[in-house]
């Protein structure tokens, strides 16, 4: 427990010692009254069966009539002895006590009931009932009395229960105010009217009003627990709505080949950003928190290779790529979202300017999840590592961000999201502490720095086949017709997890010893995990900081079959793009063709050489080789 709590919890319990002390003295040597006793057991026992208001931290019970009833007949002492005992007994039923608890359960009733029944006394001018006026007297002393123990009971408990928990009194104390203040009153009332204006209970009248009370209470029962299923099958359709959504998420994951983490924080700051700007609805935060989720849905409908591709996209292949939009918002309005998923979904490449698609929405058109979506995906995007290039740091992104700002993105979300950077950090850093890393072409690019650089052992740093003589020469004499370009030969290892460096020109060879790149990681180990060439790639997607020292920055690469099989691949860095003309690609993609080629008649001849060997090993031991 907290000091506040502790001191808030001493001055109670001191309080209510004291009145509950001074209550026993005041009725010491007063006769005991049957009716007494019989308010005190019929408290403690409809205490025991109250109901739970569905939906809120609140009970209602009958036995505040009770407790009313003993004030106007017997005065505030005899009430705070019954309320104090009741308060024991429920602290001594419950499954999980604490003495604390225990002994704020019988303090607080005890202060509260004390000072609501000495409000009554005041009001009412008289210390029974016999005595109270006639008229609006009663009902002002009731109303009163109610008003009083509904202050210091919800308002001491609220108190409690927010130092306990570390959250706001009045958060808490208004959840439950309304149907506790309706309670009391109520309770206030019948206890006024049941006890009328002598000295004991109006059984007439209490045979009129119990009826009533057990009609209300099984009927409030049936109308709670209906509540509670109908609360527990949306309960259960969210659930089904959320798990719905992980499902397509990780289908998604799967797909794109990205790590879970992108999703989650783009969900992540998404939400802090919609709160950062005022939305408040939870219809529009859920819809907001599932459409990050699924805001990629769509490229479940885009081809892997074009989807992963590690270069400049064509004008084709860019097209299918927006097709993701509207695919993903077609496929979300099957599943019917309680909230307005699908927009934020189809809407979330629209740019400020008009400029964006699918439907050219301009300005304030754009849902305003899509908008917000769009500055926090493209952040996230800028800032992590992707097939096409390597990651940019921060201060890269957030100035990319800000030169956009009016023409793809809205003003007022770029700054609100600049913002918040600083706590992204720490949050990304405490969610990805252990992160999942799934298999796949950015996987590998993400770990592909470690990979390069570590050191291979002599099973993984040999070639599964290893690279015969001519072939390596035959590369270094095509090589020379490339213009300054330098040509690598990868090969998977034996483990075939990795490519290795085969065989490299003069001028990088010494310098990718013993490098690595996973398959499916940058450039040359997409182009041998997708049997697909790439043109126009950034040398750095391979070479990393190589590439700078070398004067390597740009690449293409084609893989390289040898009986039917791929090989590796075969990659040529160059300097600068512009010198990857057609006519280059060509001859590299032949160069590919003859290398394969050449490996496979060195295979064969490899082959002949040991068949020839075995049939001088059998002529030397006395048999006869004879081929069928």
């Amino acid at each position: 427990m907290s000091r506040t709590l502790r001191v808030f919890l001493a001055l109670v319990l001191v309080i209510g010692s004291a009145l509950v002390a001074y209550s026993v003295a005041s009725i010491a040597h007063t006769p005991i009254n049957g009716y007494f006793l019989a308010l005190a057991v019929l408290t403690v026992a409809s205490g025991r069966i109250a109901i739970a208001v569905p939906g809120r931290p609140a009970t209602v019970s009958v036995s505040e009539v009770f407790v009313f009833a003993t004030v106007v007949l017997f005065g505030p002492e005899a009430a705070t002895l019954t309320v104090a005992v009741d308060g024991l007994w429920t602290s001594l039923t419950q499954k999980h006590r604490r003495a604390y608890r225990a002994l704020f359960n019988i303090a607080e009733p005890a202060i509260s009931i004390w000072a609501a029944g000495h409000v009554y006394v005041l009001v009412a001018g008289s210390t029974t009932a016999a005595q109270v006026g006639h008229g609006l007297t009663p009902l002002v002393a009731s109303m009163a009395m109610a008003a009083t123990f509904f202050a210091l009971n919800s308002g001491l408990t609220s108190v409690a229960i927010a130092l306990e928990a570390e959250t706001s009194a009045f958060d808490v104390w208004r959840r439950h105010a309304a149907y506790l203040a309706v309670n009391y009153y109520a309770a206030a009332s019948l206890a006024t009217l049941v006890v009328g204006s002598g000295l004991s209970i109006n059984v007439t009248v209490l045979g009129l009003v119990v009826p009533l009370l057990i009609l209300s209470y099984v009927a409030y029962q049936q109308a709670s627990t209906r509540i509670d299923a109908a609360h527990h099958h949306v309960q259960e359709v969210e659930h089904l709505y959320r798990a719905a959504t992980e499902m397509l998420a990780i289908a998604v994951d799967a797909k794109d080949q990205v790590t879970h983490g992108h999703i989650r924080r783009v969900q992540r700051q998404t939400l802090a950003v919609a709160r950062a700007l005022g939305v408040s609805s939870a219809t529009e935060l859920k819809a907001i928190e599932a459409g990050a989720l699924l805001h990629d849905i769509g490229k479940l409908a885009v081809p892997d290779y074009v989807l992963n591709k590690p270069s400049a996209l064509t004008r084709a292949e860019y097209e299918a790529i927006k097709v993701h939009a509207p695919m993903g918002a077609r496929i979300l309005q099957a599943v019917d979202f309680p909230y307005p998923v699908v927009p934020i979904v189809r809407h979330h490449h629209e740019q400020w300017d008009g400029r964006g698609y699918p439907d050219g929405l301009v300005a304030t058109e754009i849902p305003i999840g899509a908008r917000i979506l769009a500055v926090v995906d493209c952040f996230d995007a800028l800032t992590s590592d992707r097939p096409y290039r390597p990651r940019l740091s921060t201060e890269q992104a957030v100035d990319l961000l800000r030169s956009r700002k009016g023409t793809f993105y809205d003003p007022a979300v770029v700054e609100n999201f600049i913002d918040l950077i600083p706590s992204f950090v720490g949050d990304d850093e405490a969610s990805t502490a252990a992160p999942e890393v799934r298999g796949g072409l950015v996987a590998g690019l993400a770990r592909g720095s470690h990979d390069r650089n570590r050191t291979l052992d002599v099973h993984e740093a040999a070639p599964a086949r290893a690279v015969p003589t001519r072939v390596a020469a035959h590369i270094d004499r095509r090589a020379q017709a490339f213009g300054g370009g330098e040509a690598c030969l990868f090969a998977y290892n034996a483990a075939g997890d990795a490519l290795i460096v085969a065989h490299a020109t003069s001028a990088i060879r010494a310098h990718l010893e013993s490098f690595c790149v996973p398959v499916g990681a940058g450039v040359s180990g997409w182009v041998a995990a997708h049997r697909s060439t790439i043109r126009r790639a950034d040398a750095a997607l391979d070479l990393g900081e190589r590439g700078s020292s070398l004067g390597l920055g740009a690449c293409v690469s084609t893989p390289v079959f040898s009986s039917g099989e791929v090989h590796g691949a075969l990659t040529v860095y160059v300097s600068d793009a512009n010198q990857l003309t057609d006519e280059l690609v060509a001859d590299v993609g032949t160069l590919a063709q003859e290398v394969g080629l050449l490996m496979v008649r060195a295979s064969l001849d490899d082959g002949m050489s040991k068949n020839a060997a075995q049939r001088h090993s059998f002529k030397a031991a006395g048999f006869e080789y004879v081929a069928s």
